[in-house]
């Protein structure tokens, strides 16, 4: 039995991925050398995510394209994430940002795992399970709760990163003499 792809769903999931790709493009773009090693952490935390979602959301909808349906198609859309999600893990576990940043972490940093964490196995755990074919019948579901933990780990990311910005206040013009 085929069933019917929310094809639209998944690319709302890219577009709201997409959003937050702009953002971090944004923000690099205003602050014109990011160094600060929190920051760059943070950044590329945002656009990582939100790469991932944009693959992750467009992979089935690819897939589906050449004929393949049912378990075949999830499985197919969950390998590919999965492996894109290692990936990035990995890479972002070896970088010299991330060992300074938990060599030093602020007090945000600290907090940050209490919802990171439960979002990285909500993600793992939702592909391995499409992967291993426990629950056939709703393989599209679990997928598409692998790309919603992975919206809202972007936007928590993006969240923490703005919460821990160290803003200078401006001088107040309205004090200021001609």
């Amino acid at each position: 039995m085929r069933g019917t792809m929310k094809t639209e769903v998944f690319m709302q999931f890219a577009e709201i991925a997409g959003v937050f790709i702009g953002f971090g493009a944004l923000i690099s773009m205003r602050s014109s050398r990011v160094t600060d090693v929190h920051d760059l952490v943070y950044l590329k935390a945002v656009l990582g995510l939100g790469v991932w979602v944009v693959v992750a959301s467009l992979v089935p909808i690819t897939v589906s394209g050449y004929g393949v349906h049912d378990h075949a198609l999830w499985l197919a859309s969950a390998l590919v994430a999965f492996a894109i999600w290692v990936v990035i893990l990995i890479v972002d576990s070896r970088s010299s940002d991330m060992r300074v940043l938990n060599r030093t972490p602020e007090p945000l940093d600290r907090v940050f795992p209490l919802v990171g964490l439960p979002l990285h196995i909500i993600i793992a755990a939702s592909l391995i399970l499409v992967i291993l074919g426990v629950w056939r019948a709703v393989d599209e579901a679990l997928y598409m709760t692998s790309l919603a933990a992975g919206v809202v780990f972007a936007g928590y990311t993006l969240l923490a990163f703005v919460m821990s910005k160290k803003h200078v206040a401006a001088p107040d013009r309205d004090d200021a003499s001609p």
